[in-house]
Order: structure tokens, then C-alpha cells, then sequence
């Protein structure tokens, strides 16, 4: 049986004397999108760092593949997690092209085929030679996308990617993203605080408060079964 593409095991981690993330476990199969959902301060960023070697947790294990990457005694370093990562600054680099920043990191004889054919599959082929501050919001989403795919990452992790962008290009991009991560086969956990886009883009939601999951599903068990009020007052009035 395949095992999951990601597995978090126990995830603790406490801030001043405060637990932040509690006991938290959750699994991303291959190809699937789980959004961790709550609201502001819930502890989902948190998690993302972990996942990404940016943060150190207080107890618990992190499994890529059925491979240990992290606990409280070993942790890779992020660059060896083969874990792609997006945030809502898209931080694209100011004075490099679009292709030099999808080419960024990567090396070896087809690094132009590979630039060529994601930035063929987000529809900014023609943008090549063109920098980030000649692109609209939506265009650097896309090419931000490309950078995080080029190296091929087995789990790619969001951290609000699309509420910079205004509402009439989000949900096209949203959706655009979305074909573009499944056609790669790569494993997506989404952080968002928005029901909406947890319930367009997950195959499965991790509801989060107060630092734990109180509830996993898919969209439509969770918005039509809730684990109780609370869950039930964070979909609908």
C-alpha cells in the first residue's frame, strides 16, 4: 500500500509558555489538496513552518514518502525536503526575468525545456524576458507557481497565496493553479482562513482551533455534518 506523501505525527510546538499547535496529525496522499482551515491565529501557519524546516516543533514526527525528515532529535534542512513553498508576497526576485526566476535553483542540460514547459502550462510563455514589476498580481502568481514546480517537489505547501489578488482574478487563477499542481501529481496542503476557498479546492478540509484539528473531511461532510457550533458558525450564518 502506497504510503501517504505527507504524514504529521503529533505535531506540538509551544510559544512563550502558550501551545501554539497541539498534537496535530493529518496525511497528504499523492495528487490530493487538503486546506487547513481556522481562523487568524489558529496555529496553520505555524504547522506550514514546521512542515518546511523553518520552524522546530516541540515533540512529534514529520514522514515524506514513509522517510522520517524531521522530529525532536534529526531534521533535514529545508532544501533537502523536497518541499515547494508559496506565500502571498509571491517574493519573486526584482532583478531577474521571469524565466531567470522559474530557472532559479535549478541546474543540469534541460533547465530551459523545464522553464519552458511550466511557463508554457501557466500561460506566460510570452513573458519570458519580461520582470516582475512589468507583470500584474496575477501573472507573478504564475510565475511564482512556475518557480515553485520547477524542481519537481514532492508536497508543495500555500500560505494564503490568493488574497493578494483581487476578487474578480481569484477564483480564475485559483482554479488555474489547482489543474496545473494536479497535472503534476504533487501532494498540496493550502492554509486559508476563507470556508469558500477551502470548499472550492480541497479534496479533504483539516478544520483548526485553538491549535488542534477538531475536525477532518471532505468538503461536503464537513460543511453538511459539523463536529459542532463553532464549526458550524465558520461555514454559514
Amino acid at each position: 500500500m502506497q504510503p501517504p506523501r505527507l504524514e504529521i505525527k503529533n505535531i506540538v510546538k509551544d510559544f512563550g509558555g502558550r501551545r501554539v499547535v497541539d498534537d496535530v496529525n493529518l496525511t497528504v496522499m499523492p495528487g490530493q489538496v487538503t486546506c487547513l482551515l481556522g481562523p487568524s491565529g489558529c496555529g496553520k501557519s505555524t504547522t506550514l513552518r514546521i512542515i518546511a524546516g523553518v520552524e522546530g516543533q516541540d515533540a512529534g514526527e514529520i514522514h515524506v514518502d514513509g522517510k522520517l525528515v524531521c522530529d525532536t532529535a534529526m531534521s533535514l534542512p529545508p532544501e533537502q525536503r523536497n518541499i515547494g513553498l508559496m506565500f502571498q508576497d509571491f517574493a519573486l526576485f526584482p532583478h531577474l526575468t521571469v524565466a531567470q526566476n522559474v530557472a532559479f535553483g535549478l541546474a543540469g542540460r534541460k533547465v530551459t525545456d523545464r522553464v519552458h514547459e511550466l511557463l508554457a502550462k501557466v500561460g506566460m510563455a510570452s513573458h519570458l524576458d519580461d520582470y516582475p514589476h512589468q507583470l500584474s498580481g496575477g501573472e507573478q502568481q504564475r510565475v511564482a507557481l512556475a518557480r515553485a514546480l520547477a524542481p519537481r517537489p514532492r508536497i508543495m505547501l500555500m500560505d494564503e497565496p490568493f488574497s493578494g489578488l483581487d476578487d474578480r482574478l481569484r477564483d480564475d487563477i485559483r482554479d488555474e493553479t489547482l489543474e496545473v499542481l494536479k497535472s503534476e501529481g504533487t501532494a498540496v496542503l493550502l492554509v486559508t482562513h476563507e470556508p469558500g476557498e477551502a470548499m472550492r479546492m480541497a479534496d479533504e478540509i483539516a478544520l483548526m482551533r485553538n491549535g488542534k484539528i477538531v475536525q477532518r473531511g471532505t468538503p461536503y461532510n464537513i460543511y453538511n455534518a459539523p463536529a459542532d457550533i463553532e464549526a458550524a458558525a465558520f461555514f454559514s450564518d
